[in-house]
């Protein structure tokens, strides 16, 4: 008995070892990102007010090299990301593409990203609330970013991100944020 446990220890080990050798060559998940920001800034006051940020935000950019033969400039990357209010708003669950332009010498970068939404309200409303519906908890996310490369693959992001729900809820709303966030690649 004490055998098989000892191979089987050593067959797993020497997976993990060829699996992280794969995951070196494929590069799968090369970005993360982390930050902090503003919720509701189309809304007028002081943007620069300490007290309108109450949200965190984690997001996961991966590599697709098929995509990367449709863009002539640039890289296209699907991303998935989570945002999380600690002010009693929805938090909510993005997906979608990024796409990232280098300056040619500059350390700075573009990226413009597009994709869908589900808020929390899809399971948390109450139930006859309109937010419950399928039109006002899953909607459109329109992104846009400007980073600067820092050392050590690091690199510092602001982001102004919009979100319409088009009416679907009987009043067309919509919420633009603001954030700061930090990537790192690996």
């Amino acid at each position: 008995m004490p055998r098989i446990i000892a191979r089987l220890c050593i067959g797993i080990m020497l997976l993990l070892a060829h699996a992280s050798a794969v995951q070196a060559q494929m590069n799968f998940l090369p970005e993360i990102r982390a930050g902090i920001s503003a919720r509701g800034v189309d809304g007028g006051g002081n943007l620069l007010d300490p007290g309108r940020i109450g949200d965190a935000n984690v997001e996961l950019l991966f590599t697709a090299p098929d995509l990367n033969a449709w863009t002539v400039i640039g890289e296209l990357r699907p991303h998935l990301g989570a945002t999380v209010s600690f002010r009693g708003q929805d938090s909510y669950a993005y997906a979608g593409l990024s796409w990232t332009v280098q300056a040619p010498v500059l350390p700075v970068f573009v990226e413009a990203s597009l994709g869908g939404v589900a808020r929390s309200a899809l399971i948390s409303a109450p139930q006859n609330d309109p937010s419950r519906n399928f039109g006002c908890a899953i909607g459109v996310r329109a992104a846009g970013s400007v980073g600067l490369n820092l050392p050590a693959g690091a690199s510092l992001i602001a982001t102004v991100e919009h979100m319409p729900d088009f009416g679907a809820c009987g009043v067309a709303r919509a919420n633009t944020n603001v954030g700061v966030r930090l990537g790192l690649r690996f």
